[in-house]
């Protein structure tokens, strides 16, 4: 099955911008020669040359921009998609998410952020969850 087409206004602002290197009259590394040099005076030699170092850090430069973007992705997903705490709950006597009042549940995710930064267990933080309920009579001891 062919692959789509998929168009946005912010994908055809990006084409646009974006051109491909071989868009105009194929002297796309007229812009990076240096003072003096004419493309007139290369000669097929050194024109292939040109073309394997661009399209080696042209590899190298998408592979920087994907590594980057998918780091920058992920940190935009955590921040939409946060944590489930649900599995920290105690189950006797068991805790429902959706019964704890809103405060609690902000604060269940600090003890939860603040575990993470100090690296402790699951278990741990299981024990910490418990007592954080039980002082706030949420649950019994």
């Amino acid at each position: 099955m062919a692959k789509e087409e998929y168009e946005t206004p912010l994908i055809d602002a990006y084409n646009r911008t974006h051109l491909d290197v071989l868009h105009e009259d194929g002297s796309w590394y007229h812009s990076f020669l240096p003072e003096g040099v004419f493309m007139e005076d290369l000669g097929p030699v050194i024109e292939e040359q040109l073309v394997k170092t661009y399209n080696e850090c042209e590899r190298e430069a998408e592979k920087y921009f994907e590594e980057r973007v998918r780091e920058r992705f992920a940190s935009v997903f955590a921040d939409a998609n946060p944590v489930d705490l649900r599995g920290l709950l105690p189950k006797k006597p068991p805790v429902e998410w959706a019964e704890l009042p809103v405060e609690v549940q902000r604060e269940l995710q600090n003890i939860h952020d603040t575990a993470q930064e100090e690296g402790i267990t699951e278990r741990t933080l299981k024990k910490r969850v418990r007592q954080y309920l039980i002082d706030q009579y949420i649950i019994e001891d």
